[in-house]
């Protein structure tokens, strides 16, 4: 792949917004959008920019600080990304996706007070990579090509934080020639407030429970949830549970195409099941439904994975206890969504 040919400024102060709406980092970012996302006013600089005219990946971390104000110095790295599968509920990167909150309608996103995500579109995914050291990276047929953010220090305003991520993926999709739509406001879905676990009826969905495998006295049992159902197409519930562990179990159902196409390229994660109902794993599925294709995932902390090893013995016990959380959950979900009753496969 290409050598970034970029502009790297440490601490770049002419590149600020001192003296009026200015752009940073090549012109992908607006500053006054970045400022608007932070949450205390300061003065902004680049502190390291990798970006190149030729290609649309690129790579900014941007700085606010504030000399008058004696608010803490806040940093966010903004850039493309290269990912496999659905990233955004299968791996530790992206944890609690209840706690999110999803864009309504455009581009498929989600932001908390410390990052956020966008999904470009499906035709940018072999054309947007990410930069690794001073290369860029193209992840080939499998490849989910997004823009990231994280904020270090301090917290994001959500909906500055969207407006800033919807932009700079307008830009990035213009850039690499991929379809895309105009720009908009993003409208967020927000999470519900914390509330105590029904253990019969857990995450509001009736006839679900944990299985007794997964229950752990002391260590690991239904205390508190979290659900965001604001979003018509992602729901999702993430468990605190009660007890020495710190366990956390997170639930998730989504009709977004985008998570959805994510999910089949990922090919090695799930098998076909039969009857053409769809495919699937231990702790993900999509199934055909009535309305279109859903995708449902079940993801445990490692606090959770450690306490369910130690207590189940074995990996093959562990698997089957994870199995069987995932069933329960798909037993209790699928149907509202008119989807088919499935039997995940086992492991092989």
């Amino acid at each position: 792949m290409a050598v970034v040919a970029a502009t790297v400024s440490l601490h770049g102060w002419w590149n600020t917004n001192v003296f009026g709406d200015e752009a940073l980092c090549g012109e992908t970012l607006d500053s006054d959008v970045v400022q608007g996302m932070l949450d205390s006013p300061g003065r902004l600089s680049v502190a390291s920019a990798q970006i190149g005219p030729d290609f649309p990946e690129f790579r900014c971390v941007v700085e606010r600080t504030s000399k008058f104000t004696g608010a803490e110095d806040q940093r966010v790295t903004v850039g493309t990304g290269s990912r496999q599968g659905a990233f955004p509920f299968a791996t530790a990167v992206w944890k609690d996706p209840a706690s999110r909150s999803y864009f309504k309608s455009g581009r498929s996103g989600a932001v908390s007070g410390s990052g956020g995500y966008v999904i470009l579109p499906v035709s940018c995914w072999d054309k947007v990579g990410d930069i690794q050291g001073n290369q860029v990276r193209r992840g080939g047929k499998a490849a989910v090509a997004t823009v990231e953010a994280t904020v270090e220090k301090g917290s994001a305003d959500r909906a500055g934080l969207a407006r800033l991520l919807d932009r700079t993926a307008q830009r990035v999709a213009e850039k690499a020639g991929c379809a895309d739509r105009g720009p908009a406001e993003p409208v967020l879905a927000a999470p519900a407030e914390p509330r105590p676990t029904n253990p019969a009826e857990v995450c509001g969905l009736p006839g679900l429970s944990l299985p007794q495998d997964v229950v752990l006295a002391g260590v690991a049992t239904p205390g508190s949830e979290q659900v965001n159902s604001a979003a018509s197409h992602t729901w999702a519930c993430d468990m605190q549970l009660a007890g020495s562990s710190k366990s956390r179990l997170s639930f998730v159902a989504a009709s977004d195409r985008a998570v959805v196409d994510a999910a089949l390229r990922d090919t090695g994660a799930l098998r076909e099941l039969p009857g053409n109902d769809g495919w699937a794993a231990t702790t993900q599925a999509v199934l055909h439904c009535r309305g279109g294709d859903v995708y449902f995932a079940a993801r445990w902390n490692t606090e959770y994975e450690g306490a369910l090893l130690h207590s189940t013995g074995t990996p093959e016990r562990f698997g089957d206890a994870r199995r069987d959380t995932f069933q329960k959950f798909l037993d209790a979900a699928a149907p509202s969504r008119s989807c088919p009753s499935v039997t995940l496969p086992t492991e092989s």
